[in-house]
Parts: C-alpha cells; structure tokens; sequence
C-alpha cells in the first residue's frame, strides 16, 4: 500500500483522528473524571470523523449510518461527562458503548467495499466490532453469557443502579482508540478517498 498524495482534508482529519485515538486511549486508563479533558477528546474525535467520512465519501450510506452512530456516541458520553443521575447513568454508558460500535462496524463495511488492502482490514474491523455487538444481545437473553466481556455489569446496570464495572465500555473506547490509529494512518497515506456514489462504502 504505497502512499499517495492526499488532500488538507485527510491531513488535518488525520492529525485529529491521532491525537482523538490517544487521548481517548490515554483517559480509558483513569476512572478520575477529568471533564475538560473528555470533552474535549470528544470534540477533536468528532471533527475527525467527520473529516474522515467526508475522505471517505460522506454521500455513501454506510459512511453517513457511521457519523450519525457517532454522534449519538459523542452525545451520550457529553451527557455522561457532565453528570447525569446516577440511576440512569448505566443507560447512557450502554447508549455510547453499543453507538460507538455501531460506528466501528459501519465504517469496517464500508472499508469491505474498497480496494484489497482495505478488505482485509474490514474485515478485522467487522469481526472485532461484532464480536461485542453479539455478546451485548445475548446478555440481554441469557443471563451471564456476557460476563466475559463485562457486558452484565453494564446490562444491570441499566435497570436504574449505579454503574460498579466499567469494563465493557473501556474495552470499547479502546477499541475505537485502536481503529483511529489506523484510519489516521489510512488517511495520512492517500488510502482512504471517495469512491463514486453508486457503491454502498
């Protein structure tokens, strides 16, 4: 995958979407509260898709079903860094956990649509944002199928107590925090590009 030229566009996004990934990695690591900092990770990571998704095509469905998954996320942890009640505080962990992988694996698939290289990391990219995506449904079915991951915790906690286990929902920033690196990569490198409008990616 040699480089290419590339646009302000994905060189700014790109830049974004780095610092976005490591600061989103770096906070995963402290339960301390740090607002400011989140915030603001949650801005920059915004900008940043944004401008991915426009290098990816913005006019594309599974593109803009990633943005707007997205953005829900973004909400959602807004709500949760400025402090919502404690009884529905696993809800809106839940809400940004399951969006943000919806995001992940909207973008995979569209990333399934492009040239060899980005198949292959699709591909990746749809199995390890699915694998959570599954264990959040059959937590909701069979009760403790999803201990592994962590998903009970956060399952019960959406029925009105305080969160206990954040496991799940760092598992899942770091997952996106890994995903920017290599988008940021992608970008930075001439990989990613709009491709014509007929594609689903």
């Amino acid at each position: 995958m040699a480089s290419q030229s590339i646009s302000r566009n994905a060189k700014v996004g790109s830049v974004a979407l780095a610092a976005a990934a490591f600061l989103t990695l770096l906070l995963s690591h402290f339960s301390a509260s740090v607002a400011p900092l989140r915030l603001v990770t949650a801005a920059i990571g915004t900008f940043a898709v944004w401008a991915f998704c426009d290098e990816m095509g913005m006019a594309k469905p599974l593109n803009r079903a990633g943005f707007v998954a997205f953005a829900i996320a973004a909400v959602a942890k807004v709500q949760v860094t400025v402090g919502v009640r404690p009884e529905v505080l696993g809800r809106y962990d839940l809400l940004y956990a399951a969006f943000l992988l919806l995001a992940l694996l909207f973008w995979s698939v569209a990333f399934l649509h492009r040239q060899r290289g980005l198949k292959v990391l699709g591909a990746v990219g749809v199995v390890a944002s699915l694998s959570p995506i599954v264990a959040l449904i059959v937590g909701h079915i069979v009760l403790g199928a999803g201990a592994i991951l962590g998903v009970d915790a956060i399952l019960s906690a959406t029925s009105g107590t305080a969160p206990t286990d954040l496991g799940f929902v760092t598992l899942v920033e770091r997952m996106f925090g890994l995903w920017g690196y290599l988008a940021a990569w992608l970008l930075w490198r001439g990989h990613v590009r709009a491709v014509p409008a007929d594609g689903a990616g």
